[in-house]
């Protein structure tokens, strides 16, 4: 009997070795997706908060977009001015030629 008593005990010594074995890499799987989760929160509030700077900058871009339309205005504008302002020149210039004449 004592024969049968001691494999039944290392049968059971083996089990539960095999079983605390088991429980340990479940442990540390758990650990390990643990430490993945915790990682990816970060990483999505990281891009959460790049997302909301980006749509941030995309919005103010977008406020102070210039369009094409308003360049073009832009443009007239300053060529209109430039042509004053060389009509004024040669307005004084041939005054003064005139007055130095």
């Amino acid at each position: 009997m004592s024969g049968q008593t001691a494999a039944v005990e290392l049968a059971i010594s083996e089990l539960r070795r095999g079983l605390e074995v088991g429980m340990a890499n479940v442990e540390g799987q758990i650990a390990l997706l643990h430490q993945v989760q915790e990682h990816t929160e970060r990483r999505m509030d990281a891009c959460t908060r790049l997302l909301d700077e980006l749509g941030d900058r995309l919005a103010a871009a977008e406020r102070d977009q210039v369009t094409r339309a308003q360049l073009e205005t832009r443009f007239r504008h300053t060529v209109a001015l430039l042509g004053v302002i060389a009509t004024i020149a040669s307005v004084v210039a041939t005054t003064v030629l005139a007055a130095l004449s």
